[in-house]
């Protein structure tokens, strides 16, 4: 039986209706603002911006696509599964990326991460990360098996997708294999580079990239912590084309779920990730059948912006009754 509290964007997470916030309210207040933004740019979506993907004539075929992936194991080869289950046929490769953000390398994320977390979240994490590593490297290196992929290069290779590297995907020599390929549409999920002018210039119908909320709030680093430090209502994940801004562009798709007080960070980020694929799916089908008469603005007045949690903040976040995992 439906939920009555939430409209159809909202994620059914399972939970008894009971034990649940009532949403009537946050529901009602996110589709009245909307609406208005919608009609504020009703005349322009994306005022002064020259860069407009969503603007160009499709070819009458599926796009040819590539797809830009954080190192993630463990939450993003599900995504990426369920990704290529429906476009590996059109996707000509995929750039793995470092799960380091933006010029941290590995080592100076890893130390932000305890510094922000503490000792014992950190620990379980990177145990459960070394985990999962070894288990990539045994189950689907050495044994060759992708029955059950615990690397998004192990779900590249599932379905017969060419992995390629670079740790500048704007390099001159990248961008000329992506014209070789003859991409014509990126998808960016968690991907941890910026895309500058001349990679979103060469690729005809956009980049876009999906974020873990409802932009324009929450633009930035971590938004899964500041939607429980923040004691929002609802969370949800963006779809939104790139351009010279950070988590700016038009959005194309946005999906909505319910948090509850006893949530922790690992079960928002969870929800989040399986509604991500989702939401890509809803992405890819809308741009290739030309369905964008419902592109959202993504409205910089409206956005708030967030970077990495400090002690205080986090802190902040415990003391609130929130937890890790």
């Amino acid at each position: 039986m439906p939920d009555p509290r939430n409209g159809p964007d909202v994620a059914n997470t399972g939970i008894p209706f009971e034990n649940g916030p009532t949403l009537d309210e946050a529901g009602a207040r996110r589709s009245e603002e909307v609406e208005k933004v919608r009609a504020r740019y009703a005349a322009d979506i994306a005022p002064g911006n020259e860069e407009r993907p969503w603007e160009k004539p499709l070819p009458g075929r599926p796009l040819k696509k590539y797809v830009f992936i954080q190192n993630d194991p463990f939450y993003l080869p599900k995504v990426l599964d369920k990704y290529l289950r429906e476009f590996g046929d059109s996707t000509v490769g995929v750039n793995i990326q470092s799960v380091a953000q933006g010029k941290r390398t590995v080592f100076q994320t890893a130390i932000d991460l305890l510094k922000m977390y503490g000792p014992w979240y950190f620990q379980w994490k990177l145990r459960n990360y070394i985990i999962k590593k070894l288990k990539g490297k045994v189950v689907n290196d050495i044994m060759g098996s992708t029955k059950r992929c615990h690397t998004v290069a192990a779900v590249a290779r599932k379905y017969n997708i060419p992995v390629h590297t670079s740790e500048d995907v704007n390099s001159e020599e990248f961008r000329k294999k992506l014209q070789d390929l003859g991409v014509e549409f990126i998808v960016s999920i968690s991907g941890t580079q910026l895309y500058k002018k001349a990679l979103r210039e060469q690729t005809p119908y956009g980049i876009v990239n999906c974020h873990g909320a409802l932009l324009p709030r929450y633009r930035g680093l971590m938004p899964s912590f500041w939607t429980l430090a923040n004691n929002e209502s609802l969370g949800g994940v963006s779809v939104h084309y790139v351009d010279r801004k950070l988590d700016n562009g038009p959005i194309i798709v946005q999906k909505t779920y319910r948090v509850h007080p006893h949530d922790t960070l690992e079960d928002i980020m969870a929800r989040g990730k399986d509604l991500a694929a989702e939401a890509i799916i809803d992405c890819v089908r809308k741009i290739e059948s030309g369905d964008l008469e419902d592109l959202m603005p993504n409205a910089e007045e409206l956005q708030s912006h967030f970077s990495m949690p400090t002690k205080a903040d986090v802190a902040r976040f415990k003391a609130a009754g929130r937890r890790f995992f």
